[in-house]
Parts: C-alpha cells; sequence; structure tokens
C-alpha cells in the first residue's frame, strides 16, 4: 500500500509543499513567495507570521491537489521540513516571534565579523566549530543583538533557524535538529554544543534558549488542533526533526553517504561532501552530517545562478518577452560555441568567497562580441566559482562523481559545461524538488516507512541525466586559470589601495 509523505521546503524567497509517494514520485506540489523586507541597509528579513501563514496555505493547496490527483483523501503518514540554513529565528517567552527574522543574506554583523577576524575570534571559532563564522550565522548576528539591541536580546527565549520555526508552528515545540544545531555553537569533535564556543562568541548567558537537539529523522512532535486547522493534516501527524536545506537536497538528490560531491547551483554556489572524519579548513564549514560520526564539508557564497538571472534580466528582456526565451538564447549560445573568446565573468554581484570584496566584472570584453559571448562568459564564470569552491574540499580530485541540482541543472548545455570545467562526472537527477524530497525521506524513517537512510535512497532513486567531460575540458581548463589569475589580480590591487 502506497504512504504519502509531505515535504516543507522553504528557502529565501519561497515556500513549498510537496506530497510524495514513498518511491519519491511527486504527487502534488504548492507554493507561495515570501516576501524579503529591506528596509534597513544590510538587513534582509522576513516577518515570521506571515512566513507560516504561506507556508501553512501551501501545505493545504498541495494536500488538496494531491486528494484530487489520487481519487482519494490523501493524508500523509509523516511530515517533515527543510529550511534555508543559517539566519536568526528568535521567540519570547510566550512562543511569539520576537521582531523580524534574519535571513541568510542579511550582513548587518559584517563589521562585528571583522573584529572578530582581527583578534583571533574568527581562527578559534575554525579550530573549535570546524567554520569561520559568515555575515548571517546566528554567532554575530546575536552578537550584535546584544550590542545593538539589548533589551530585545534580554528578552530570548528560543533560537530558532527558518525550518525550526515552522516545525514549531505545527507542533508547539521547540527544537532543532542535528545538522541545523551545527551552525554555529557545537564542538565539531563531539558534534554537541559547546559553552567553550558560546563564550568565544560573548553569548554564555542565552545557553538555555538553544533548543533540544533530535536526530532528522526521529520524531519532533505532533501535529496540532491548531497547525490541523490552518494546514488541512490531521491532528497527530508526526513531524520529523527535518535537515538543513543544502544537506535536503543533497539526500533528496540520493546521497546520504561519502563518495559523491553534491553541487547545488541556485542563488549560492552550493558545494558539500559528506565525510567520515572531522577536518577544518578555511576553506570549507564543517558540520554535522546525517548521524553521529559523519561530517558534511561544505564551501559556499553567494555566486552561482542569480548572476543568470540578473543577466537576462538586464541583457536579454527582447528573448523574456518571446514565448521561450532560453531557446533565444540557446541559439546564441550555439551561434559562438566554435568562436573562441577570452572573455572573463566574476560572478561577484552579491559577495564573492574570497576575503577582499571583490566585485563582479567583465575582463576582455570587445566591440565584436555579442550577447551570446557574454552569455557564455556568464555561465562559465558560474561554474568556475562551482570549481573554486570543490577545488577546496577535494583539493586532489579523489571524488570523480558530481551530484548536480539547482535551477540551472534542468538546462543541457549547463549539465555539460559543469562536467567540462570540473573534468568530472556529472549526474543530474530527474528531480525537481530533491530538497524537498530530502525532508520527506525524513519524514518517511520516522514513520518507519524506510528502516534508515541507505533503504530510503534506494527506494526513491532518482532517474539521472549523466554528463562526462568532452573535448572542450582543456579549453576550460585554461580559462579557469585565467579567470584565477584576473581574482589574484584584483584582490593585489585591493590590499595595495589599502595599504596606501
Amino acid at each position: 500500500m502506497t504512504a504519502y509523505l509531505l515535504g516543507l521546503d522553504s528557502g529565501l524567497t519561497v515556500t513549498k509543499a510537496v506530497v510524495f509517494r514513498d518511491d519519491g514520485t511527486v504527487v502534488a506540489l504548492a507554493r507561495r513567495e515570501i516576501a524579503q523586507i529591506k528596509t534597513t541597509p544590510r538587513h534582509v528579513e522576513r516577518d515570521m507570521a506571515g512566513h507560516w501563514k504561506a507556508s501553512a496555505t501551501a501545505i493545504r493547496e498541495a494536500l488538496d491537489r494531491a486528494s484530487a490527483s489520487e481519487g482519494i483523501e490523501v493524508r500523509p503518514v509523516a511530515v517533515s521540513l527543510a529550511g534555508h540554513g543559517d539566519g536568526l529565528y528568535l521567540l519570547d517567552c510566550a512562543g511569539a516571534p520576537l521582531g523580524l527574522a534574519a535571513t541568510s543574506l542579511d550582513s548587518r554583523a559584517q563589521i562585528l565579523l571583522r573584529r572578530w577576524d582581527e583578534t583571533g575570534v574568527s581562527a578559534r571559532a575554525l579550530d573549535l566549530t570546524g567554520q569561520r563564522p559568515l555575515p548571517s550565522s546566528p554567532a554575530p548576528l546575536l552578537a550584535h543583538l546584544r550590542d545593538e539591541e539589548p533589551e530585545r536580546y534580554g528578552r530570548i527565549a528560543a533560537i530558532l533557524s527558518c525550518k525550526d520555526w515552522l516545525r514549531f508552528c505545527l507542533t508547539g515545540k521547540v527544537a532543532t535538529d542535528f545538522t541545523e544545531a551545527s551552525v554555529a555553537f557545537t564542538d565539531i569533535r563531539t558534534q554537541r554544543y559547546s559553552d567553550e564556543a558560546l563564550d568565544l562568541f560573548g553569548l554564555g548567558d542565552i545557553a538555555g534558549a538553544l533548543p533540544d537537539v533530535i536526530m532528522p529523522g526521529d520524531i519532533a512532535g505532533q501535529i496540532t488542533q491548531e497547525a490541523a486547522q490552518a494546514t488541512g493534516l490531521a491532528v497527530g501527524t508526526p513531524v520529523a526533526a527535518g535537515l538543513h536545506d543544502v544537506t535536503a537536497c543533497a539526500v533528496g538528490s540520493g546521497v546520504s553517504e561519502a563518495g559523491t560531491i553534491a553541487v547545488i547551483a541556485g542563488t549560492y554556489s552550493i558545494n558539500e561532501m559528506l565525510v567520515d572524519a572531522p577536518k577544518t579548513s578555511i576553506g570549507w564549514n564543517a558540520r554535522n552530517g546525517l548521524r553521529p560520526g559523519q561530517w558534511m564539508n561544505m564551501s559556499v557564497s553567494p555566486a552561482s545562478s542569480a548572476n543568470l538571472d540578473w543577466f537576462v534580466q538586464t541583457a536579454a528582456r527582447d528573448a523574456l518577452a518571446g514565448g521561450d526565451p532560453f531557446a533565444i538564447l540557446q541559439a546564441e549560445l550555439d551561434a559562438v560555441a566554435n568562436d573562441p573568446s577570452d572573455i572573463i565573468y566574476l560572478p561577484y554581484l552579491y559577495g564573492s568567497p574570497h576575503a577582499e570584496d571583490v566585485p563582479a566584472a567583465f575582463l576582455g570584453l570587445r566591440g565584436w562580441h555579442g550577447r551570446g559571448h557574454m552569455l557564455r562568459a556568464v555561465a562559465e564564470g558560474i561554474v568556475f566559482n562551482h570549481r573554486h569552491h570543490i577545488d577546496l574540499i577535494d583539493p586532489q580530485g579523489e571524488v570523480c562523481r558530481v551530484r548536480l541540482t539547482g535551477g540551472s541543472s534542468r538546462n543541457p548545455f549547463f549539465g555539460q559545461l559543469f562536467a567540462d570545467a570540473l573534468n568530472r562526472r556529472v549526474e543530474v537527477p530527474e528531480m525537481p524538488e530533491a530538497g524537498a524530497l530530502g525532508a520527506a525521506i525524513a519524514a518517511g524513517i520516522a514513520a518507519g516507512v524506510y528502516s534508515g537512510w541507505e533503504e530510503a535512497s534506494l527506494r526513491t532513486k532518482p532517474q539521472l541525466r549523466t554528463y562526462q567531460p568532452g573535448d572542450v575540458a582543456a579549453q576550460l581548463d585554461a580559462g579557469y586559470g585565467r579567470y584565477c589569475d584576473a581574482i589574484a589580480t584584483i584582490m593585489k590591487r585591493h590590499e595595495e589601495k589599502t595599504a596606501r
């Protein structure tokens, strides 16, 4: 008998509810936009009540669509969630939102972070927690709140992430999962909360606000009467703890053990690899994997497919007005496929992986170049940035297989470009909602539909489109060398200017 599972995947701009069969087939999907609030410089926030309302509406719609599609009333046996990592979702002692939530694009703590870099706090954090704090991670955001809004800071009763907030709305229970717990305050060796880490950031006084940690595939609560009325879910339906969204994408694409690099080409350039031993490096964040004794090394930057969106909106509005904009643009790419071009594009519109503030740029642009050349350069720049990260987490090229998801992965041009630029086999799962499936798999484990991650991966194994490196791999390798040289030159000039 088919078991139905519901996965809720809530990102930076969209929250999606997806109903799956237990073989990973999508039955129904519903989505709602989530507004970003940017009224204060460097603050990228969201209204928590509005976020929950949108998510609840998406769940109800997905259930209605699933029932219509299946011809029966679809009742998921369990629910779970994934959500954007980092950021800060706070509750007061009454369980109410304590102001707006900070998302993972928030950079208000940037100045504080520079001070931590200068005083050795960041270096110590790397050794202790497995990562240098990012501007949007909970530690600097909380420290900024302590310094700038002490009254609000003093009212913090619970420190949650995006998906933890939504799970609280479903169950009334404050908790987090094993993967999300490691974003700031866990010791990399014990994989548990560390008083030393809290004290390092000057946050020891809010240790009591850290949520209990539950394994991703364990039950964290049940659907309450209030949540049932809002979502259409049955009262008492088990809710699993769930996953940090990038880990959920890896799981949903079939990666639950070491041996494959998971790449997500979305707003962020996300590149991650499960490993069975803890190791720290400035080049990646070492966070908890799916179980004790497993870690997820992830190297990320806000420099991936958002650049492509920008280029299309800025330089290809005529194509957008057509019936099939990507067919028009693909024709322009095909027209310059054999036309050599040394254009370099640095994909840093929204930030870079480098210590210096490297801006986005086209370099080597000439009057005889057209839009196709520029579009190809943007695509190459995006993939080169992914290669930068992959070279950090796998410097010897020991892992020869890449599992690629994200918006760009649906385009065969990008699939082949990744294979050529990374010089690795690239596998693209025919699964458009990998993050939601990863969450649903956690729900299935909690409900006993699957015995564990391995069985779940086998039963939900997606069909794969496979790309092997081709004849242009050597050409792209040379292009990557020019790309790296350009970054080094710009960073050197920035350092010289700063020194003056």
